[in-house]
């Protein structure tokens, strides 16, 4: 599979550089074209007199959405993230280095640059593998797999033209997901300025990545195509990751009113796992991978085994084309429909106490359809929105003995088939200039389904569950000035567990489907406004009570039984409410200088959650700081022999938060319960120039954590397990990106 996909990917990026040579013989010159030269002194050198935002702001369009819209119309919690700001001095590593400066987002970076857990509004943040809760598109398609479980290898932002975020269950277009929606555009190749460009990024601990990018286009094609490959040698211990991307875009103007476009992802990542740490060893020397197992484990395996004998790594590799159709059936009338297969094969051995090397085979089959009708009703402007989702995932999971990294004998053998499918419908009124009104319903079909193929000791652990919702959306948009956009929203999700977190309690093994879990659901109230004022200022201002039912925490009975530290277990907690204030702004004081904050309030309580007795009403959810705020500085000059250099700070600060959903602080440095607080400071710098027409350069260098602060992600700690993974102390990339443009 891996060699079938590099060849494929390989001769799509050379197609597309051979393509340079037979397009530029084919088209006319004309005064129409421009160079990289002319379009730096547009960007750079004009934008002085014209004094424009670094930022995205109006006409920025949303289309996350599956409804394309200006950024400051959309009514809901939206952030846009431009290419600019994803790659003007940063390594483009992980996806947390734009999510992080995003309000009401929370990512951590675990065990590797593509092992990230982001977390919206709260959810999430209790993901045992990838990310959950939030629904993850690569150019409006779905990464996010069917059961609501999202891996992140397959993304590179070198190749994304501009991030979208909606935060919040503000809509009826996706199911399944009760955070929010992060869209990741994919940069699309122009006519007007065809080029190749390798980039080049060197860091501290062995870090390198080298990528290729060649994207262009002609009157019918264009095209986009990136492959990269990183190798990092770790922070810490037992941390070596390599990983090689792909991802292209291929789009075909079929006439005037239609075109087909093809996405291709792949992702390969082999990567070391270091193992989390006491909070003793965290403190003291957090480069070591874990130590010790420090309880007795199975007998195959003597007490206190090093964690190193058992070798966890997880390689994982990914392939995706999907292809999609749009047809503009009449001025008013469009329709868009896309299909998708996709593949996956894993190897992960993991540690400690019931410890298994893990394979997994899966196929994933998926098609949308998306009718649009935008036909004025009583003159007044009306949009509808009527579509169909279908995903269908198969999967082969066994699970062996851990033999020192390598496979030992079979312990379980199972076949999983989730399906699922939904129907929705939008409609957005514009009752006057200023009023708009949104509504919305999605009716939503999940089925899980486990077949034992092993049945070991006479045992059964198959399985079904099948999960239905009709959920709503209702919302007001009022604009009384330019500069204003005020909204109301009332949105319902619905979020069943996922694969991983359906391991039964009720059985030795944990195998089978827990009976007893439910979906959680949610209702979400937010007011909001936002604005850009003049040329120099954007806001962005949410305050929202998302209340959730049946919402799923992670849950262990200590170090032995199926539901250990190492293979937690899930359950529903009866009420919660999370209540929240965010704040996005970017202003430009003078012309040079850009300043954005982002700042998140957070306070997130249990109103009924019964534990062992226990009622644990008022006691705050884990996981989570209440305060979280990241400012960004950054000069650019504008004119002059030093045009394109320039100079930033990142600062961001979070508190603490608790690790036990009974909110215990303990004064051993070994059990404590408490993450610390922290603060981490962002130095970077870069210059950009054109030597000629034809060939650019762009240099830039990157120090992390300036003041070395020892911080680090935790893991919910229900049994005093070791639960800190320390993030990278200081830190330094340096990068060189050199363009050649055609004529």
């Amino acid at each position: 599979m891996r060699t079938r996909a590099l060849l494929l990917c390989g001769g799509v990026m050379v197609m597309c550089i051979w393509t340079f040579g037979t397009a530029e013989a084919e088209e006319a010159t004309g005064p129409e074209r421009t160079n990289l030269q002319e379009e730096y002194d547009k960007e750079i050198r004009s934008r002085a007199e014209r004094d424009a935002p670094l930022v995205l702001m109006d006409p920025v369009v949303v289309t996350a959405t599956r409804a394309p819209k200006q950024l400051t119309q959309v009514p809901g919690a939206v952030s846009v993230i431009d290419q600019k700001q994803i790659l003007q001095g940063r390594p483009a590593v992980g996806v947390d280095e734009t999510l992080r400066n995003v309000p009401g987002v929370q990512t951590e970076r675990r065990f590797g640059p593509d092992d990230v857990r982001i977390s919206i509004r709260g959810s999430g943040v209790r993901s045992t593998f990838g990310v959950r809760s939030v629904r993850i598109l690569i150019d409006g398609i779905p990464l996010t797999e069917v059961d609501g479980q999202t891996r992140l290898e397959p993304i590179d932002l070198d190749a994304v033209a501009r991030v979208e975020v909606l935060r919040g269950p503000n809509s009826t277009l996706y199911g399944n997901a009760s955070a929010g929606v992060i869209n990741y555009v994919l940069e699309e190749g122009n006519k007007d300025h065809r080029y190749v460009e390798p980039r080049f990024v060197f860091g501290s601990y062995d870090f390198s990545k080298y990528r290729l990018k060649a994207a262009g286009a002609n009157d019918t094609f264009s095209w986009m195509a990136n492959y990269s490959f990183l190798d990092y040698g770790g922070y810490r211990d037992q941390s070596v990751t390599r990983n090689q991307r792909f991802l292209g875009k291929f789009k075909y103007t079929v006439n005037e009113h239609s075109d087909l476009s093809l996405v291709i992802t792949y992702g390969q990542m082999d990567g070391d796992i270091p193992g989390s740490l006491f909070r003793s060893e965290f403190e003291n020397s957090p480069r070591l991978q874990q130590q010790t197992l420090h309880a007795v484990p199975p007998a195959t395996f003597p007490a206190n085994t090093p964690y190193a004998a058992f070798k966890p790594f997880r390689k994982d590799e990914r392939f995706r084309p999907a292809l999609t159709y749009r047809n503009q059936i009449s001025e008013h009338q469009e329709i868009t429909v896309t299909g998708f297969f996709a593949t996956r094969d894993l190897h992960h051995p993991l540690c400690c106490f019931n410890s298994s090397f893990i394979t997994l085979t899966r196929i994933e089959n998926a098609a949308f359809a998306k009718y649009t009708n935008t036909v004025p009703i009583l003159g007044h402007e009306n949009r509808l929105i009527v579509g169909y989702d279908w995903q269908d995932q198969n999967s082969v999971n066994k699970n062996f003995a851990n033999v020192l990294g390598s496979p030992g004998a079979l312990q379980s053998f199972t076949q999983e088939r989730i399906n699922q499918d939904g129907v929705y419908l939008q409609n957005e009124f514009t009752l006057t200039d200023q009023i708009e009104l949104v509504g919305g319903v999605r009716y939503s079909q999940v089925r899980f389904k486990v077949s034992d193929q092993l049945r070991s000791g006479g045992i059964d652990a198959s399985g079904r569950r099948n999960f239905a919702q009709t959920t709503g959306l209702g919302g007001i948009r009022y604009s009384p000035v330019p500069w204003a956009n005020f909204y109301l929203t009332v949105g319902q999700s619905f979020e069943t567990p996922t694969g991983s977190e359906f391991r039964n309690p009720l059985t030795a093994s944990g195998a089978g489907l827990n009976p007893g879990i439910q979906p959680q659901k949610s209702t979400n109230y937010e007011i909001g406004v936002k604005g850009t004022v003049g040329e120099s200022f954007y806001y962005d201002v949410a305050l929202y009570r998302q209340h959730f039912t049946d919402e799923l925490l992670r849950f262990s009975t200590g170090f032995t039984g199926p539901c250990n530290i190492f293979a937690p277990c899930f359950r529903n907690a009866g009420k919660s409410d999370h209540d929240g204030l965010e704040v996005g702004l970017a202003y430009k004081p003078v012309r040079p200088l850009t300043i954005q904050l982002a700042y998140t309030y957070a306070d997130y309580r249990f109103r009924d959650y019964l534990v062992n007795g226990a009622q644990l009403a008022g006691k705050t959810l884990p996981g989570v700081p209440t305060h979280r705020l990241v400012i960004d500085w950054t000069y650019e000059q504008l004119q002059g022999v030093l045009a394109g250099a320039f100079a930033g700070v990142e600062w961001q600060y979070q508190t603490a938060y608790f690790l036990s959903d009974t909110n215990l602080e303990s004064s051993s440095p070994l059990n404590g319960q408490k993450n610390p607080s922290y603060t981490v400071t962002n130095l970077k710098g870069g210059y950009k120039t054109m030597v000629n027409k034809h060939w650019g350069i762009e240099a830039f260098a990157r120090l992390e954590n300036v003041f070395d602060e020892n911080y680090a992600f935790a893991t919910l700690n229900p049994a005093n397990a070791p639960a800190f993974g320390p993030f990278i102390g200081r830190n330094v990339f340096g990068g060189l990106s050199v363009r050649y443009v055609f004529d």
